[in-house]
């Protein structure tokens, strides 16, 4: 079974190594190169990415001792981080050396395959309008059930959006038995008790907003949640590519 799981997080499609590429380029993230056989490790960007070409431009390493192992041929890995989600990748060797004014920088071919994992309860996917996500919440002493949609959903918690003033407002750390979250892409409805924290009511357009904390989550629901930030992940990149 974790040897399935962990297979969720290896990206082959040259398309897909692409635009995670391209995110770290966007948000200017640093990444860590290490050599083989070497334990110095050596901080650098991602400058450009190509799809077409599929290939990636590295900054100049530092500290410059990298240059010579990365001139030379050496085999080496790059680990990064963006938006909670770690990235790593190896078996990377330079194509060619472009030599800039600001400095050397590095052509590298994209490697086969890339990992990316999630760190728990970083990562917050957020659900597109297109994919409606229709969820119900039931607070026993409340009574009756309250209509919502999904705006986005972690490992740990979600929130919310109501079409009306919620009434009587929520309490901060309001207890709700049941949150039943329908996920037609996997044809499930996941139940579990969550707590109010934030509400926001936003008058003028007759509308509520509420974050969420999962509480007391068994091992297989939380698995389904799991799986279904992945799959919004997924399809966040999915549409990113081009």
């Amino acid at each position: 079974m974790a040897k399935s799981m962990d297979s969720e997080h290896i990206i082959s499609r040259p398309a897909e190594i692409a635009s995670i590429l391209s995110s770290l380029q966007r948000h200017n993230a640093p990444v860590t190169v290490h050599f083989r056989d070497n334990d110095q490790s050596y901080v650098s960007m991602i400058l450009a990415v190509d799809r077409e070409q599929q290939v990636f431009y590295l900054d100049e390493l530092n500290p410059p001792s990298g240059h010579k192992r990365a001139v030379a041929g050496e085999i080496f890995s790059v680990r990064g981080a963006e938006q909670g989600i770690s990235i790593f990748f190896s078996h990377c060797k330079i194509e060619k050396l472009l030599d800039e004014e600001d400095g050397a920088v590095y052509k590298v071919p994209f490697p086969k395959t890339l990992m990316h994992n999630q760190k728990r309860d970083a990562f917050r996917a957020h659900v597109m309008r297109s994919m409606h996500v229709p969820v119900t919440l039931l607070a026993y002493e409340r009574g009756k059930p309250i209509p919502a949609s999904l705006l986005d959903i972690s490992s740990t918690g979600c929130k919310l959006e109501f079409d009306h003033l919620v009434t009587p407002p929520f309490k901060s750390l309001e207890i709700f038995e049941e949150l039943s979250i329908n996920l037609p892409e996997f044809e499930k409805v996941v139940t579990l008790a969550v707590e109010a924290r934030h509400a926001v009511y936003q008058e003028s357009k007759e509308r509520t907003t509420c974050g969420f904390r999962f509480i007391n989550v068994d091992g297989r629901t939380q698995a389904e949640i799991d799986r279904f930030v992945i799959f919004l992940q997924r399809e966040a990149r999915r549409l990113d590519l081009r």
